[in-house]
């Protein structure tokens, strides 16, 4: 996969791996982009203006996010959307958020995340959630492939990792897709939307030859 290395942007719409390596730019340790370029894809950081849009996608899918998203819980306003995106855009230390576009409009289908575990290590922790009309297109599975890449490339990885709910299928296809590990499963981990009891599986990825291409997967 070669990512067309910016300042502060990265396309990863193109496929070798070697290049990425090579790129002079590419030992500029813990920088994160104000937004990746996929094939299919834009991932960008979010911004107030942003809050309508997001708004709408959450308010669109709220009957599957409330099952599993912890911030979910209860209602998601305008006044919510908007916060997120002012603490989204200035968070930097503990990682970056992502709010996942269609690029010919600029529609918000989604958001990622790529959180901070120890930056000694360093590791790293993907999260997501799609727009309930665009699942089942492989566009979570681009943009977990993406952050997965610029962990390892940009960032010097050591472990990159997804957590979800056992119950939650759906989410746990996508690190298989991608080629995670599945390291544990952590019984009783927390109390789910529900209230009852759930596990969780930890899966774990430690070097970017580990990450499928992903021609070698349905889209």
């Amino acid at each position: 996969m070669v990512i067309f290395y910016t300042e502060m942007q990265h396309d990863f719409s193109q496929n070798t791996d070697q290049q990425v390596r090579q790129h002079p730019n590419m030992d500029t340790p813990n920088s994160f982009p104000n937004e990746i370029r996929t094939a299919r894809l834009t991932l960008s950081r979010p911004d107030l203006a942003d809050a309508a849009g997001l708004h709408k996608a959450v308010a669109a899918s709220y009957t599957e996010l409330s099952r599993w998203m912890v911030w979910a819980r209860g209602s998601y306003s305008i006044d919510d959307a908007q916060q997120f995106c002012a603490h989204a855009k200035g968070s930097f230390d503990a990682g970056v958020h992502f709010l996942i576009r269609l690029p010919e409009d600029g529609t918000i289908i989604g958001a990622a995340e790529l959180t901070t575990i120890d930056a000694e290590v360093p590791s790293f922790e993907i999260g997501y959630w799609i727009h309930t009309s665009y699942s089942g297109f492989g566009y979570v599975t681009e943009a977990a492939h993406a952050l997965t890449s610029f962990a390892f490339v940009k960032l010097g990885s050591n472990r990159v990792q997804i957590r979800m709910d056992e119950k939650n299928h759906r989410s746990w296809a996508i690190p298989m897709r991608l080629g995670y590990e599945l390291e544990a499963t952590l019984t009783s981990y927390s109390r789910d939307n529900l209230g009852e009891l759930a596990a969780y599986r930890v899966y774990a990825m430690f070097n970017l030859e580990q990450l499928r291409p992903l021609k070698e997967f349905p889209t």
